[in-house]
């Protein structure tokens, strides 16, 4: 259930000044590494073949990248491929070196077709426990083995989907809550019956921070099934925010690029761990709310239901009850990205340049 539509990237351009005595072929490292500092990270490939009783038909692909270098990895961030503009995340260079800095390696996992899978034969099975979890768990052990990082094998992960593969990764907090620091959900959807809205996480789940996108021109996804998933568990107390591109298409998680880092560093602070360490639990009685008001457009989604933008919004402690006329919208760990959170979602409008 994704919106496809191939745009042409902008050229990149990059001011590189060596010295005129550097041979052409250093001169040509530098202005790479200038444009992808992802170049001077190892980077490994491995496949995984399906049980009998999994449903995928074939051997799924993936990719590992590791910024640190030798330093031990704190975790991985597993991007699912779900189009081009999901996929850039793993070489973007600002994700790169975050993910550098916070001693995270990049693992790009791409689509597997299902042998029953909802939305047909060249679909992807969503439930993780009918061999995708399985699966992507493996690939990590076969990395901790190439990379000679044996951490990788047991590392928590940080999870960023886009449309089925945000659907997949609401099911794989509940598949694995003690594995997954944080998870990003952008313009979640998917065929019934793995849709967002048939989500049931465990306890032990609703304590993993999420940050949930979606967007107010969405004829897929909408706007009303991942806001309802969001409520219905940070009623329960779920360190989640809820995001919203204003008049925006099922497309452009790059535009909240910043927002993510920002929201993902922050967070990560709070869940600290190591591979042989339990995830901290979040006390949300420190940090920050947002509140929106929402008004009504004339676009409607995959299930009749309206989509919506954010008219005005509002950020207040945690220790405060809330705006009166608006909605809640979400928990931030400082004001720093709470108020990183005001200035974009009232934005009366965010740029659809970065179509998948």
């Amino acid at each position: 259930m994704d919106y496809f539509r191939v745009r042409r990237d902008p050229g990149i351009i990059a001011r590189v000044s060596p010295s005129a005595t550097l041979p052409l072929s250093s001169r040509l490292l530098i202005f790479l590494f200038a444009l992808c500092p992802c170049l001077l990270a190892q980077s490994n490939q491995t496949t995984v073949t399906p049980l009998a009783d999994e449903d995928f038909s074939g051997a799924c692909h993936y990719e590992i990248t590791l910024p640190q270098g030798n330093k031990p990895v704190r975790a991985v961030w597993v991007i699912f491929d779900r189009g081009r503009d999901i996929t850039k995340f793993y070489s973007d260079a600002e994700v790169v070196g975050f993910a550098r800095r916070e001693g995270m390696a990049l693992m790009l996992a791409h689509q597997c077709a299902g042998k029953n899978a909802p939305g047909g034969a060249q679909e992807m099975d969503m439930d993780p426990s009918h061999g995708v979890g399985r699966a992507l768990f493996t690939a990590l052990s076969q990395f901790a083995q190439q990379t000679g990082h044996p951490e990788i094998s047991s590392a928590k992960i940080v999870l960023l989907g886009f449309s089925g593969t945000s659907a997949l990764f609401a099911h794989f907090v509940g598949y694995a809550p003690d594995r997954v620091v944080a998870a990003v959900l952008a313009n979640p959807a998917h065929y019934d019956p793995v849709g967002i809205d048939n989500v049931y996480l465990p306890a032990a789940a609703v304590f993993v921070p999420e940050l949930i996108i979606a967007g107010g021109a969405d004829k897929i996804a909408g706007t009303q099934r991942p806001y309802d998933y969001f409520r219905s568990y940070g009623e329960r107390g779920a360190p989640w925010a809820f995001v919203l591109q204003n008049k925006t298409l099922h497309c452009c998680v790059t535009n909240a690029k910043p927002l993510i880092l920002l929201w993902l560093s922050e967070v990560m602070k709070l869940r600290a761990s190591s591979s042989n360490v339990p995830l901290h639990k979040i006390n949300i009685k420190n940090g920050w709310l947002g509140s929106i008001r929402t008004c009504p457009s004339q676009i409607h989604d995959t299930w009749g239901n309206a989509t919506w933008d954010v008219c005005d919004a509002s950020i207040e402690p945690a220790r405060q009850m809330g705006h009166p006329d608006q909605i809640s919208a979400g928990w931030f760990p400082s004001h720093k990205i709470a108020r990183a959170w005001l200035a974009f979602i009232r934005e009366p409008e965010h740029p659809t340049t970065s179509l998948p």
